[in-house]
């Protein structure tokens, strides 16, 4: 009997609340907003101050003090969202919710964090014991992983940030794409009369057949460019690019050296307006990009030197073709500087990179020479290549390139590294006159192949 009994109240209860359940009268099926109890905590650090203690190397414990156990809380607001998929664990806060002073990345193994911490949210974030450095040269906070920063766990994710109940509008700063620096890093921003370039015209905003991240350009009217960022995983990445021009708003970003506009959504992007007009071959916007006359070279000692230190000069491209963290760093050995890269330990099969100098331009010339050297160091295989371009636009793979002959490599030094760097020889670029020419390193070996180092410095083009 106390079995039919249980089984009676629960079927009783169930059936009442069916009653209960139907006699309610309300159409309004949307969530309702959850309140939470304001944070009350005291604020006593900010973005910027956390972003000063990291020195430019390895990431930097977050404290108030040497070996203090004082807590830290900053206050800032949400710009990034995770809803569409093109941000990945990751959520990125600036200090304001209009003109912030500062933004920074917080690298985290929880997702679905826009359910919480929506755009505009404001939040408390406790930060000592964690680390303030960069990945691939993105200022962000997470754990101690030497010269990058790795993911904070979920769990201490959530005790660590606070949600308040204020939520604000987010203003971005508008800026031009000249504009574009480290000032504006982890902040969200908004570009003016910008378009897809014409060769684009027709394609989606990522790849339709994989779930590779690609880079999309985004152009001016003046003809200046620069990237944006689509993920492999976001869920408008079939979407047809827009043909015409207009606003385009982003959290800035940079992998390695390369600036990236990554978007919350495809609603970030609002090309309404007519297309920029044409230049006088119809190839759309005119081509104002800067080229360096000769003589030219580059000796790399005026650069930051250390090791996970992009090479950053302006005009040059460094780039990881398969979107690897590693590329071209700038090194200092005995007070010389040199760029230098190597699969060693890359964790990556294939490891291919590019280092591309500006433009030069030997449209008044007959003939020119190209000089650089080269150390090689742990040497098992030829990894480093050299070619000529007269049609790069930034991207590598989309470009033409020539190898250039007859050039001498540092090689065979296998316990260790060249005690000189070796001259390539004179190689004449006398083919090229009357164009404007790119010269391309590329390094291609493997992690679990070729993994020698090789060193690049005092490279020369003179006029003969």
């Amino acid at each position: 009997m106390k079995n039919i009994n249980k089984i009676f109240t629960v079927s009783f209860l169930f059936l009442a609340g069916l009653v209960v359940t139907s006699c309610v009268q309300d159409d309004d099926f949307n969530t309702p907003e959850v309140t939470y109890e304001e944070p009350n905590v005291d604020v006593n650090t900010t973005i910027s101050s956390v972003k000063e203690m990291f020195g430019g190397f390895n990431s930097v414990k977050i404290e108030a003090g040497d070996d203090s156990d004082q807590a830290l809380y900053l206050e800032a607001y949400v710009v990034s969202s995770d809803k569409s998929g093109n941000f990945y664990k990751t959520i990125v806060i600036q200090d304001s919710p209009e003109s912030p002073a500062a933004g920074i990345s917080i690298s985290t193994e929880a997702t679905d964090t826009y359910l919480t911490y929506d755009v505009g949210r404001k939040i408390y974030f406790r930060v000592d014991g964690l680390y303030v450095g960069q990945y691939a040269g993105l200022p962000t906070i997470g754990t101690d992983e030497g010269a990058d920063v790795g993911r904070i766990g979920a769990d201490e994710f959530y005790e660590r940030i606070l949600r308040s109940n204020d939520k604000v509008e987010m203003i971005p700063t508008v800026i031009s794409i000249a504009d574009i620096s480290t000032q504006y890093l982890n902040t969200l921003v908004q570009f003016e009369d910008v378009q897809f370039p014409e060769g684009l015209l027709g394609q989606s905003f990522g790849n339709v057949d994989d779930t590779f991240s690609v880079n999309r350009d985004i152009e001016n009217c003046e003809g200046e460019t620069t990237v944006m960022r689509i993920s492999g995983f976001s869920d408008f990445k079939n979407m047809v690019l827009p043909e015409g021009s207009g606003s385009l708003t982003s959290v800035l970003s940079v992998f390695n050296t390369t600036y990236q506009l990554t978007l919350r959504d495809e609603n970030d992007v609002n090309f309404d307006g007519e297309r920029c007009e044409e230049d006088g071959d119809g190839d759309g916007p005119v081509d104002t990009t800067g080229t360096v006359s000769l003589p030219y070279s580059e000796d790399f000692q005026a650069e930051t030197a250390g090791v996970g230190v992009p090479l950053n000069i302006d005009g040059w491209v460094n780039v990881n073709i398969n979107g690897g963290e590693r590329v071209f760093d700038i090194r200092d050995f005995d007070g010389n500087k040199y760029t230098q890269t190597s699969a060693f330990n890359a964790d990556e099969n294939p490891y291919e990179v590019w280092l591309v100098t500006p433009g030069v331009d030997l449209t008044t010339i007959s003939s020119a020479t190209l000089s650089f050297g080269t150390k090689d160091g742990y040497y098992n295989g030829e990894a480093l290549k050299t070619y000529v371009s007269t049609d790069f636009t930034g991207d590598p793979e989309a470009a033409t390139w020539e190898e250039l002959t007859g050039v001498n490599y540092s090689t065979g030094n296998a316990d260790g590294y060249a005690d000189n760097f070796l001259p390539s020889g004179d190689i004449d670029l006398s083919a090229y006159a009357g164009q404007v020419v790119y010269i391309g390193f590329e390094y291609a070996g493997g992690s679990s192949s070729v993994t020698t180092t090789y060193q690049i410095d005092n490279l020369s083009i003179t006029e003969n």
